[in-house]
């Protein structure tokens, strides 16, 4: 894959941006690429540089340092996790990070294009996934959305295309990018937003000081809207759909 590459250290600081705000503002941004493989890594900090001037991007190659940086409280805008770690099995390592920083934006990089293994992922809370297989313009365009605040998986999951497993998810209303115009209240939205952030229950109880059965009330109501019966399914629809929320 050829994106941008330089010789880095560990860590670099890169242009700015992330789960982008209304406003489109890039300050304080910062991200993780965790890839134990140099040139993919440096690579995608290199597009993430180009993609959101001024953010700041730290790289790791393994599970431990994953963790040992994750343990230390920093936020993180995403983090672009490599599901072939040499210290861990892909999905155990993923369920790792889950389980130590819930909080966190997981965008999962993968060479394994099977649907079971993305759905997998996405069931473990991750709000993203991009094929390492893809063309390099189809990555960059990948990162692109990952950056502006899209959710993205593969085209092929939602369309039935190559991949292979169950059923795509079809939608049942016509896409619409402005979650307002599918009936979603303020309220409702900040939900969505968390629930495409991976956040579980509890944890959007205590982000928006919410009771978990007002919580459950609103994950149903935005489930409906999108038609879809599941967390999963909401981020392979909205990333259909092309649903932009505020992070």
């Amino acid at each position: 894959m050829h994106l941008a590459a330089t010789d880095s250290a560990t860590t670099r600081h890169t242009p700015q941006s992330g789960f982008e705000t209304a406003s489109g503002a890039n300050s304080g941004r910062r991200f993780m690429v965790v890839d134990d493989h140099p040139i993919m890594r440096d690579a995608i900090g290199q597009t993430l540089a180009m993609l959101s001037p001024g953010c700041h991007t730290e790289m790791t190659a393994s599970l431990a340092e994953t963790r040992r940086r994750l343990a230390l409280g920093t936020n993180y805008d995403c983090v672009l996790f490599d599901l072939g770690l040499p210290d861990t099995n892909g999905f155990d390592g993923l369920s790792s990070i889950r389980d130590l920083r819930p909080d966190l934006p997981i965008v999962v990089m993968s060479g394994d294009i099977e649907r079971d293994t993305i759905i997998q992922c996405l069931d473990l809370g991750a709000v993203g996934y991009i094929p390492k297989t893809m063309q390099a313009d189809v990555i960059m365009n990948a990162l692109r959305m990952i950056v502006a605040g899209h959710i993205y998986v593969p085209h092929e999951l939602v369309t039935g295309g190559p991949l292979r497993t169950s059923d795509p998810i079809r939608l049942r209303r016509q896409a619409c990018s402005d979650p307002r115009k599918m009936g979603l209240t303020e309220r409702q939205i900040d939900v969505l937003r968390l629930i495409l952030r991976g956040l579980p229950n509890k944890l959007i109880c205590r982000e928006l000081e919410l009771a978990e059965g007002t919580v459950k009330v609103h994950v149903s109501a935005v489930l409906r809207a999108l038609g879809v019966r599941n967390r999963t399914q909401a981020v392979i629809a909205a990333s259909q759909m092309g649903l932009k929320v505020n992070h």
